[in-house]
């Protein structure tokens, strides 16, 4: 390799990166909603399944989706600090559990 190409290599590395160009679709926020799975067992299953039908004849409605119900969950994990409290001491100790 001659020593005016290794120059020019060694001159190109030793340069910053121009910066990364902003595109309109970069600077777009994500607005649709994102899916979320979950596995839960028969038996949690069955026992949501059954608060959400006890939920819809209190209230007197004709139905209550179970992804409804979870998705309200989350809202108040993140807003109610006791019960987002309570629900971190349950990871640790399930954390703690696992790894016995």
């Amino acid at each position: 390799m001659s020593t005016k190409r290794r120059n020019r290599y060694a001159q190109a590395g030793s340069q910053r990166p121009a910066a990364p160009r902003t595109t309109e679709a970069a600077q777009k926020v994500r607005t649709e909603p994102i899916r979320v799975t979950l596995d839960l067992s028969p038996t949690q299953h069955r026992a949501l399944k059954r608060w959400c039908n006890q939920a819809a004849a209190d209230h007197d409605l004709s139905q209550v989706a179970l992804a409804r119900v979870l998705r309200l969950l989350g809202e108040e994990l993140v807003k109610d600090e006791e019960l987002s409290e309570r629900i971190g001491k349950r990871l640790v100790q399930m954390a703690a559990e696992d790894a016995a």
